[in-house]
């Protein structure tokens, strides 16, 4: 059972968000390119997790503190008498182990995922003998990507038989598991420590209706639907405005919105009668008149 889904880090949110707005770094690019890559990998891991049958707890994306030392965890799962600590990677391209260093085909080291796994298995130990839980944790590397072969690595083409395996497992939880669920989510932060966000200014962004399929600009307005003329995709004008609003929140959360302000922000292609209408549907409007904002 699913006790904390999955969802996109609110730095990978404000990079995507970014993209077509402003011209990002290469280095910035990349970055987004992983955390992308990175999520999905984790989505599609995500999918087999659903297959399990036997008693467990399944909690994602949790970030936590153990000793003034942050550490992320992918997935882990708690059954009766075992945690199962997964490290998801969604690697493109042939690497190999030389040792202990991780390296790409064409020789060229990268970091290495197994110290990566070996540090939050560390952390997540002293975690529980810290808050007195006394069940074991047995850490595994996921690739969902061909990967190297390695006895603490699971490979794409041994998923199915990884599940099958744990689904053969006899597994009864009992309140001790639901107070140790309980206390990764009241310890998970939030705000991570670790986000790498270039810096900006509002006036520096693009402004417009950007595609939320390839980032183009949408220009071609009927008055119900947008279409995007890069990819025809194809989207209508409240949810279009909606998802404009939300992006704009998310990378100016001091900042007010005013009819105005909403209208600029979108390149001026919605009628300000069309904000107001929709704003007040799912917003909610504080003050009067030309001081008016909607929180």
């Amino acid at each position: 059972m699913f006790i904390k889904n999955r969802s996109e880090s609110e730095e990978l949110r404000v990079l995507k968000a970014l993209n077509p707005r402003m011209t990002l770094e290469e280095k910035d690019k990349q970055y987004l390119t992983n955390l992308t890559k990175g999520f999905e990998g984790e989505v599609m891991f995500d999918g087999y997790l659903k297959r399990i049958v036997i008693q467990s707890l399944i909690l994602n994306d949790l970030l936590l503190e153990q000793h003034h030392s942050h550490f992320q965890i992918d997935s882990l799962m708690i059954t009766q008498s075992l945690s199962y600590l997964f490290e998801v990677k969604n690697f493109e391209g042939e690497y190999y182990f030389d040792g202990d260093t991780f390296r790409k085909f064409n020789g060229t080291e990268v970091k290495n995922p197994l110290l990566q796994l070996e540090r939050n298995l560390s952390l997540l130990r002293q975690f529980f003998n810290y808050f007195g839980f006394n069940i074991s944790i047995e850490p595994y590397l996921v690739f969902v990507n061909p990967a190297p072969l390695n006895r603490r690595i699971i490979l794409p083409t041994n998923l199915n038989r990884f599940i099958h395996q744990l689904n053969s497992n006899k597994s009864t939880l009992n309140n001790q598991h639901s107070k140790l669920s309980d206390k990764l989510l009241s310890s998970h932060l939030t705000k991570s420590p670790f986000t790498k966000v270039p810096k900006y200014e509002y006036s520096q962004l693009r402004k417009g209706v950007f595609c939320h399929s390839c980032g183009k600009v949408m220009e071609e307005y009927s008055g119900r639907v947008f279409m995007c003329n890069n990819c025809s995709v194809k989207e209508n004008t409240k949810s279009a405005l909606i998802r404009s609003v939300k992006e704009f929140n998310l990378l100016n959360p001091l900042e007010k919105m005013s009819t105005n302000i909403v209208y600029e922000w979108c390149g001026g292609v919605f009628p300000k009668k069309t904000i107001r209408q929709v704003m007040k549907e799912n917003f909610i409007t504080s003050g009067y008149g030309q001081w008016s904002y909607y929180e």
